[in-house]
C-alpha cells in the first residue's frame, strides 16, 4: 500500500513590530501594508508625524519672515490687496503685521492638529471610494491605517525641511511650500495663485505617498482590489482633489 506523505502547513508570518512596519514602508512596502492589512495600528505612525509636524512649526515660525509672506498672500488675492490699497500707510503696516500675527498662530495650530484631521477626512474619503468602486470588503479602522502608513513620506518631507529651513535666509522661506519637491517651489511666484496647485500635486514626496496609497489598500482585500484597479482609484481621486482645490484657489484668486 502506497503511503503519502502530508505536506505541512506553511509557518504563519510573525507580526512585524511598530518601527519595522515604518521602516517596511519605505523598504518594504508590500510586505509592511499586509501586516497592516492583518492587524491594523496607526499610533505609531501618527507620533512620528506629528512630532515631526510640531517640530516643522516651530521652525517655520521662529525663522520665516511673517510679514513679508503675509505681503505676499495678501498680493495674490484681488480682493485683499484692493482693501489694503485703500488704507493710510500706517494702517496697512498695522494690517501687515496683525495678519502676520494670525498666519504665525495658524501655523503652530497646524502643527498639533493638522495631521489628526487630515488623516481623518482623507481616510474617510478614500474608504468611501474603495467600498463604492472598488467594493472592497475592509472597515475604517484597516483604511485609516493604511492613510497614516502612506503619509510617512509626507513626514519625510517636513523632516528633511526642518535643517533646510534653518540654513535658508528667512525672506527665502515659504510656509506652505517649505521644500522644493514640486514645481510649485520653482514657479510659484512667476504665475497666478490658482495655477500653482496642480504643481503642487506634482510633489516628489506626495506621488510617493499616492503610490503607497494604492499598495496598501490594495492590501487590504488583493481579490477586490489588485494593484492596477486600486492605484487607478488612488489617481481618480488625486485628480479630482486637484481640480477641486484649482477651482477654489481660482475663485478667490
Amino acid at each position: 500500500m502506497a503511503t503519502t506523505t502530508a505536506t505541512p502547513a506553511p509557518e504563519a508570518q510573525p507580526p512585524m513590530s511598530a518601527i519595522s512596519r515604518i521602516f517596511g514602508v519605505f523598504f518594504n512596502p508590500k510586505q509592511a501594508f499586509a501586516d497592516v492589512a492583518r492587524k491594523p495600528s496607526w499610533a505609531a505612525p501618527l507620533a512620528a508625524l506629528l512630532l515631526i509636524s510640531i517640530g516643522l512649526s516651530v521652525t517655520l515660525a521662529q525663522r520665516a519672515d511673517w510679514v513679508e509672506v503675509s505681503k505676499e498672500q495678501i498680493a495674490k488675492n484681488k480682493l485683499a490687496s484692493r482693501q489694503i490699497d485703500q488704507l493710510p500707510e500706517d494702517q496697512k503696516e498695522r494690517a501687515y503685521a496683525q495678519a502676520a500675527t494670525r498666519t504665525k498662530v495658524i501655523r503652530y495650530v497646524r502643527g498639533f492638529i493638522g495631521w489628526p484631521l487630515l488623516l481623518l477626512i482623507v481616510s474617510a474619503v478614500y474608504f468611501g471610494a474603495f467600498k463604492l468602486i472598488g467594493g472592497a470588503r475592509t472597515n475604517f479602522a484597516a483604511a485609516f491605517a493604511v492613510t497614516t502608513f502612506a503619509h510617512l513620506p509626507m513626514g519625510l518631507r517636513e523632516l528633511i525641511a526642518i535643517p533646510v529651513n534653518f540654513l535658508k535666509d528667512p525672506a527665502a522661506i515659504d510656509p506652505e511650500n517649505f521644500l522644493a519637491s514640486n514645481p510649485a517651489a520653482i514657479l510659484g511666484n512667476d504665475i497666478p495663485s490658482w495655477q500653482t496647485v496642480p504643481l503642487l500635486f506634482l510633489d516628489v514626496f506626495g506621488l510617493w505617498t499616492l503610490l503607497l496609497m494604492a499598495i496598501g489598500f490594495s492590501a487590504t482585500d488583493p481579490k477586490k482590489l489588485p494593484f492596477g484597479k486600486s492605484l487607478g482609484i488612488v489617481a481618480t481621486i488625486s485628480v479630482t482633489f486637484m481640480l477641486f482645490f484649482t477651482m477654489i484657489a481660482w475663485i478667490f484668486s
